[in-house]
């Protein structure tokens, strides 16, 4: 009888963890393999064979085998490649510019494109908003640099090798120096699909007290989501706390649950409006807190969940067929929307050396605009 050979293969930086599976008492003695043929049934037997060989099934924190039996109340997590769709977001090289919304020596505002993340997160996720800024940042000082040597050999025909620019100055073999590249801090976060202001700060010390105003709730932030359904009040706030859900696979889903943390949104109404004869509301969101999935996790538990969304909108099994590659046309066609119809419109801060507000607006991208149907602003 041969022996097994260990798989060599290492986890790839290009997968997360995205399900994470609570085995129950019935469920209890069951090989890994069947557990996760069982739960996984969108996924085939050879799949999942090569995601345990590929080492991205893990149990109480390790790795596992396919032979190994599962207990009651223990934890499967499952990572999964990146959908198709990002890795051609990334193999086509999408524009690499940014709408700028503001600018000045402390902070710099953008309009988040859809699909886009906001920090690097992996091998394939290196299209980042922060990887745009941090080359735009680096040209600017190449340019900058450059101008300078021009100038410098211009005027300094003349001077002494003392006086002209050393290694490792502007103007030297190095072109610049690398300490004084700007360096690009996220001062919040949007989701991937998430779409509109982006608030980033310049340096250290504005980065830290930009926290401080969004810890301290200092600041207003408003969303524009369309949502299914007509939403009958014309202004309302949700107020629920949010926790990890009890009983969803998806891992960094939340739910409204008793013990979970307070959370509050204000909803009002911005239009209601019909479509292929389907209602759906356009509503403006204010946070007062900020929890992860806080606006997508409030409208979901109204009764109102945001057109295109895979994990609150309609049905969880769009999330697992989104990573499975499984969005058929009939699919996209209960999803109405690729993406999420959430967006980032309004953000008002107290700048942080001014001292003064500062109010940064983002009007509505074309694909949810189209949606609607007429201008928003």
């Amino acid at each position: 009888m041969k022996e097994r050979k260990k798989s060599k293969k290492k986890p790839s930086s290009s997968m997360r963890t995205h399900l994470r599976l609570q085995v129950g008492k019935d469920e209890a003695g069951m090989r890994l393999d069947r557990f996760l043929a069982k739960r996984c049934h969108w996924r085939s037997r050879t799949k999942i064979e090569e995601l345990i060989e590929g080492g991205e099934v893990e149990l109480v924190g390790r790795v596992a085998r396919s032979s190994r039996k599962v207990h009651e109340g223990e934890v499967v997590a499952v990572k999964l490649p990146r959908p198709k769709r990002e890795l051609d977001l990334h193999a086509a090289g999408p524009p690499r510019g940014l709408k700028v919304l503001f600018e000045d020596e402390c902070l710099i505002a953008v309009d988040k494109p859809p699909d886009i993340p906001v920090h690097p997160g992996g091998r394939l996720l290196e299209d980042t908003v922060i990887t745009r800024l941090r080359e735009r940042y680096r040209a600017e000082a190449v340019r900058a640099a450059k101008v300078w040597r021009s100038e410098e050999d211009e005027a300094g025909a003349g001077r002494s090798a003392e006086t002209r620019s050393k290694p490792g100055e502007a103007g030297s073999e190095t072109g610049f120096d690398d300490e004084d590249v700007i360096v690009p801090k996220l001062c919040h976060r949007l989701d991937l699909e998430t779409s509109g202001v982006l608030l980033v700060a310049k340096t250290d010390a504005v980065a830290a007290e930009m926290g401080r105003q969004m810890r301290r709730r200092e600041t207003i932030k408003e969303y524009l989501a369309i949502v299914h359904g007509t939403v009958k009040d014309d202004e309302f706030v949700i107020d629920a706390p949010i926790g990890k859900h009890p009983a969803s696979s998806i891992g960094n889903r939340r739910a409204v649950v008793p013990d979970g943390v307070a959370s509050k949104t204000g909803v009002k109404v911005e239009r209601r409006f019909e479509r292929d004869g389907e209602e759906f509301t356009l509503v403006r969101c204010r946070l007062y807190t900020g929890r992860r999935h806080q606006i997508r996790c409030h409208l979901h538990h109204a009764g109102y969940p945001i057109v295109g969304d895979k994990v609150y909108g309609l049905d969880e099994e769009f999330f697992l067929a989104y990573y499975e590659e499984r969005l058929d046309a009939e699919l996209l066609r209960r999803l109405i929307l690729p993406r999420q119809a959430l967006h980032a419109a309004r953000l008002v801060v107290t700048h942080p050396k001014r001292k003064t507000p500062l109010e940064v607006e983002a009007g509505l991208p074309e694909d949810l605009q189209t949606f609607v149907g007429s201008e928003v602003s």
